[in-house]
């Protein structure tokens, strides 16, 4: 992190970087940000406390740049696990549509309403 100010006004801004080295002398930056006096505090705020937070970063399997200077860790369910967990959760979901299906027993009663009862009053009046 380098700050840059000015003496005569309230200018200022920030440069963020992270390289490695090429072992040549040189530098390979990986990534770069720039904050000036017009960023929002609380954005400069949050950006700097992610930064400096030392909880680490979840990333997927392989999704890592640079990944010999890193360790990963598995985390929660992997593969079959999460298979088998999917495939529980869509027997259950069909198993309560049957047990769904079968408590909604159909009516043999017409609905009630005006209709049926002249159709009733036609028909025993026959």
């Amino acid at each position: 992190m380098e700050r840059t100010a000015t003496l005569t006004s309230d200018y200022f801004s920030w440069k963020a970087e992270v390289a490695l080295p090429t072992g040549l002398g040189g530098h390979h930056r990986l990534w770069h940000a720039y904050f000036d006096d017009r960023t929002p505090r609380h954005l400069l705020a949050g950006f700097v406390t992610a930064l400096v937070d030392p909880a680490p970063v979840s990333r997927g399997h392989y999704d890592v740049p640079h990944s010999h200077l890193v360790r990963q860790v598995e985390r929660g369910a992997q593969g079959d696990q999460l298979a088998a967990a999917h495939e529980a959760r869509l027997k259950a979901s069909r198993s309560a549509a049957r047990q769904a299906r079968r408590s909604a027993a159909p009516t043999t009663r017409p609905p009630a309403g005006r209709a049926s009862e002249a159709a009733t009053a036609a028909a025993r009046s026959r």
